[in-house]
């Protein structure tokens, strides 16, 4: 007896460190496809720098290990391999919703070869190069003793008029750009769109929805849960935002072909609306319940209502393996039409929208009592305590994700800031003296007319 206690205490580290191994292992495989098809079948990167700028920033942790990682780019069938170590995953580039990660279902015909489809160009806005922001773009590009900044573009807008822009060699002005979570800020917008046609509710209650669909899932879940909850980040659902392998949210992202069963699936933690936790699982559900509301495929939706409405020149917002839009994630689109949509925000912020219900953008950027610093609204980042940014107005609001992705919204100074990049988690993008850098030199910048955006 005393031998079989000690095999087990030997094996069963040793079956926990295998299994912890290969869940490492497919997050590896899972987003070295994923990002590589996108980057390249969609912002239209070539392989090489998707790889060393991208899936070799996130996976340095693997050191000599990574070279285990086999990548194999089939640019006629428009799919990514990736293996490591035993775990593979592929993804498929499909017209329209850009890349899939491990689809269910065999891709019958590839589309044409090429990037994002464009819908035309940008209407209703004008532009200028003012030398004044110069020095600030000169600092905002250039890289750090300590590490990689890596900025991909910045731009600036006042009132109406785009008065700064720059790029990174190989990124243009039609690239398309990961948003990362700066997408939870767009599904704030449209699920607000969808109130505003009388097709949603914030308070329509998540499991009588679940119920329909996935009756398992509908019993896990507090029966007071609403869409509300989901924006606000205040479900109480037992869904844990780290990046470790078996976590949460790696396990949705790069091992759930159905994204949006993530956090319901982990049952109740909480009462719903008593705590903020932010949750990329909250945000991939009420994508799911607001792409039950649209009555049509939601890139038809997208391109529809919104993209045409505010005059982008396109967009690509990707989905998971069940053809849910990954909410918390995956939205593509060129610096310049992230800078369009953040003058929208603003400018429904200052004055409302016809696609808004009255006051949405205003409630939007109001601090939830559930986030105690102050820090969260509906889908935006605030600064209400001047807690991140305390020499900024405490009025700002912004989107914000992954690698140093930024929309940020000054209603006062009538400005916008677009920051796009791929920083190092360890190093600082240089977000606030950018913004910094940039508020102080408006003075020096010419009086710009105030013209409304399209969509308001």
């Amino acid at each position: 007896m005393k031998r079989v206690v000690i095999l087990l205490l030997v094996l069963l580290p040793l079956a926990w460190g295998l299994r912890w191994a290969g869940q490492a292992f497919q997050v590896v495989a899972g987003y070295s496809a994923k990002q590589l098809c996108s980057g390249v079948f969609v912002s239209g990167f070539a392989p090489d720098f998707v790889v060393e700028n991208d899936i070799h920033l996130s996976m340095g942790i693997l050191g000599p290990l990574l070279s285990q990682l086999e990548l194999n780019v089939d640019r006629e069938r428009r799919q990514i391999d990736a293996a490591f170590l035993g775990q593979s995953a592929h993804a498929v580039a499909r017209q329209g919703p850009g890349c899939v990660l491990n689809p269910l279902t065999p891709v019958a015909a590839p589309p044409p070869a090429g990037g994002a489809r464009w819908l035309g160009p940008m209407v209703g806005l004008t532009e200028s190069t003012e030398a004044a922001l110069d020095p600030v773009l000169d600092a905002a590009f250039q890289e750090p003793e300590e590490g990689q900044r890596r900025t991909l573009a910045v731009l600036v807008m006042r009132g109406n008029k785009l008065v700064a822009q720059r790029y990174a060699d190989g990124v243009y002005e039609m690239t398309p750009l990961q948003g990362w979570s700066m997408n939870k800020s767009l599904m704030s917008t449209w699920v607000g769109m969808q109130v505003k046609a009388g097709k949603l509710d914030l308070e329509t209650p998540i499991a009588p929805l679940l119920d329909q669909a996935a009756p398992e899932l509908a019993r896990r879940i507090d029966p007071a849960l609403n869409l509300g909850h989901l924006l606000h980040m205040e479900s109480g659902l037992d869904f844990e935002e780290t990046y470790f392998p078996g976590d949460d949210a790696t396990r949705m992202l790069y091992r759930s072909p159905a994204m949006w069963t993530a956090a319901p699936g982990n049952g109740q933690r909480h009462a719903p609306g008593r705590q903020f936790s932010y949750s990329s699982g909250d945000t991939n559900l009420a994508s799911w319940v607001w792409q039950q509301s649209l009555g049509q495929p939601y890139p038809d939706w997208l391109k529809e209502s919104f993209t045409r409405r505010l005059g982008l020149a396109g967009m690509v917002s990707e989905r998971d393996a069940s053809g849910t839009q990954v909410g918390s994630s995956y939205t593509y689109m060129a610096a310049r039409d992230w800078a369009i949509v953040g003058l929208f925000w603003l400018k429904a912020w200052q004055n409302g929208s016809e696609l808004l219900p009255d006051n949405w953008m205003r409630e939007a950027a109001t601090p939830r009592p559930s986030a105690v610093d102050g820090n969260y609204g509906r889908g935006f980042w605030l600064n209400a305590q001047g807690k991140d940014f305390p020499n900024l107005p405490r009025n700002m609001f912004y989107a914000s994700g992954h690698n140093g992705q930024y929309v940020v919204m000054f209603p006062d100074e009538d400005v916008v800031v677009v920051r796009l990049g791929l920083s190092s988690g360890y190093v600082a993008s240089g977000i606030t003296p950018l913004l910094e850098g940039v508020l102080e030199k408006l003075p020096a910048l010419a009086l710009i007319e105030d013209v409304q955006p399209s969509g308001q």
